[in-house]
């Protein structure tokens, strides 16, 4: 498989891995840039997994139009914007330790010891 316009492929490294794109345009034997799922960004071939799907697209296609095409192909699709809900982590149950009664020592007065030297 070659990666000419209109392939979709997934990509295999970096921030976007594991997500669906379509190439739009090869800039040479190395790099082609893609669009849909990901960035639209300029990205090695080393790093993208052709599939045997191609879409009928041209260079100027938008963004949304390409993630349209994407959707009807059966791929999910990020919103954009759509803050993500964080996980819910099991709250720690801290048992409360009972407090022991302190005791309290009375001071010994020295005055007595004093009395008793100056005998």
């Amino acid at each position: 498989m070659v990666l000419e316009i209109g392939r979709v492929v997934v990509k295999l490294a970096g921030r976007d891995a594991n997500k669906a794109g379509v190439v739009i345009k090869k800039i040479d034997n190395n790099y082609v840039l893609i669009d849909g799922n990901v960035r639209r960004k300029k990205c090695n071939v080393n790093h993208l997994e052709p599939l045997d799907k191609v879409l009928a697209i041209n260079e100027e296609e938008s963004t949304q139009k390409i993630r349209e095409l994407l959707k009807k192909e059966g791929f999910s699709i990020d919103k954009k914007g759509e803050k993500r809900v964080p996980k819910e982590k099991p709250k720690a149950i801290i048992s409360k330790k009972e407090k022991k009664p302190v005791e309290t020592k009375k001071a010994v007065k020295k005055t007595e010891n004093k009395d008793k030297k100056n005998a």
